[in-house]
């Protein structure tokens, strides 16, 4: 009896809805919901448990969170570049979320709030961290800005849509309905990570299989055959003719880019225009205008609302790259911070004036932060292009840096100067700040200015 041959394996089957788990846009809604998910989470509880933190112990919750999301970041960005999945620490970070939402549901102690408010700023961390990474891995270099505005977009409507919701639920269900609607929202986020399908896993069934799926993950060439570098080894590259060794961590090399740092101060300096207003304009409508903390809180609407421009400002990066957007806006929001001194005194005129003014700082500053998210991006190709793709995660967790460290010195810097010489100061040294910064981004941004000119005149002359 002859023996039979032995049978060819089956080819393996793509995972269930590889093509859309897989896709650009599904990376992108799931890091955005993520991100949704992680700033709602952070402002729904505020009109449930007011002021808890402030009031015993004299530490404001924002801080916490802020200090967890400036300590965490690095450490997030490196280990994600040395993790073979983008997914795995994104859904990690679900345990991290889920645990500070249930502490500050249970939490009847100071200890408890403050351990719960830690874990969401780790949390928010590896969002904002792994999931620009996975974003990053996911698209192309031409369509950057506008994938980043949706994530700019998705942190607004946080923003806006937590501390309205909190509030209407915990009037018609009580506390524990805030809650519930809370661990709902973990479930969905839950349900998206899990089912997306980061690029490294893609590229890994692609190239066992015979055919890859149509419709699925976008990646061009450059990025398909790109050496991950995961493993930290010495690997030379050629910058400027000059071998730099790969086995120290990407951000050192990184921190040398003037480049980087001109986006890193932007960062920094649009962290603290926006979040010095926590801490001056409710106290100054209050004063001013005799408002409740009702209208505290809506007045924050004109600041925040432009953010939702975020794909459109996107698009416009794509087309003209980082340096007129976010120079532009920066010297844009000169005039209307300066300005703010101007009100002073109740009426409908000054009213209507500070929300236009307010308005002018949101635009100024949407049209600086999805340029300056993708900026970081582009430099990692330009300063490390051999080995990007292990370093994207790093040069996120300094971007976090950047962005927690001008959340925790804004309502510093703004409380400690309107206490000093008043609300107008406040506004004069911000625009001064903006100012000196647009001069950076005019200057780095997108490359040194003085070298692209000295190229173009040597490419004319020859």
């Amino acid at each position: 009896m002859a023996m039979a041959s032995a049978a060819a394996p089956a080819p393996k089957r793509a995972p269930f809805l590889f093509a859309y788990r897989s896709s650009v846009a599904f990376i992108i809604i799931t890091v955005a919901f993520a991100v949704f998910t992680d700033v709602f989470l952070y402002g729904v509880i505020v009109p449930v448990v007011p002021f808890a933190l402030e009031s015993r112990v004299d530490i404001a919750g924002g801080q916490v969170y802020g200090a967890a999301l400036l300590v965490s970041s690095p450490i997030w960005g490196y280990l994600a570049d040395r993790i073979s999945s983008r997914r795995m620490p994104m859904v990690a970070g679900l345990l991290l979320l889920g645990g500070a939402t249930a502490l500050l549901c249970a939490g009847t102690s100071i200890p408890l709030l403050v351990v719960g408010r830690l874990l969401q700023g780790a949390s928010a961390a590896l969002v904002w961290t792994v999931g620009l990474a996975l974003i990053v891995d996911a698209t192309s270099s031409e369509n950057m800005g506008k994938a980043m505005g949706w994530v700019g977009m998705a942190m607004s409507a946080g923003i806006l849509s937590s501390p309205m919701l909190g509030g209407l639920v915990y009037s018609a269900g009580g506390y524990y309905a805030v809650f519930a609607m809370c661990f709902g929202l973990i479930a969905v986020d839950t349900a998206m990570r899990l089912m997306a399908i980061d690029v490294k896993t893609a590229r890994a069934w692609l190239e066992e299989a015979p055919t890859p799926a149509d419709g699925g993950i976008a990646l061009d060439d450059e990025r398909r055959h790109a050496d991950d570098g995961q493993n930290g080894t010495a690997e030379p590259t050629l910058r400027g003719g000059k071998a730099t060794s790969r086995s120290k961590p990407a951000f050192l090399t990184l921190l040398r880019s003037p480049r980087l740092l001109a986006a890193l101060w932007g960062t920094l300096v649009h962290g603290i225009v926006t979040t010095s207003f926590d801490s001056t304009l409710p106290l100054f409508v209050s004063e001013t205008f005799d408002w409740d903390s009702v209208g505290a809180g809506l007045i924050f609407l004109p600041l925040v609302t432009p953010s939702l421009l975020g794909p459109l400002v996107g698009a416009a990066c794509d087309r003209w790259g980082a340096r007129p957007l976010s120079s532009v806006g920066f010297l844009v929001a000169t005039p209307f911070l300066i300005c703010l001194r101007f009100v002073g005194s109740d009426g409908l005129s000054q009213k209507a004036i500070l929300c236009v003014l307010l308005v002018g700082v949101g635009v100024a500053m949407a049209l600086v932060l999805g340029p300056l998210m993708a900026e970081i991006t582009w430099v990692v190709e330009d300063v490390m292009p051999t080995s990007a793709q292990s370093s994207y995660a790093q040069a996120y967790g300094l971007y976090n840096m950047a962005f927690s460290g001008g959340a925790l010195l804004g309502p510093i810097i703004g409380g400690m100067i309107r206490d000093a010489a008043g609300w107008g100061t406040v506004g004069w040294t911000l625009g001064l700040v903006t100012f000196v910064t647009s001069v950076t981004q005019v200057v780095w941004i997108g490359g040194p200015l003085i070298r692209h000119r000295m190229s173009d005149e040597a490419g004319t002359e020859s």
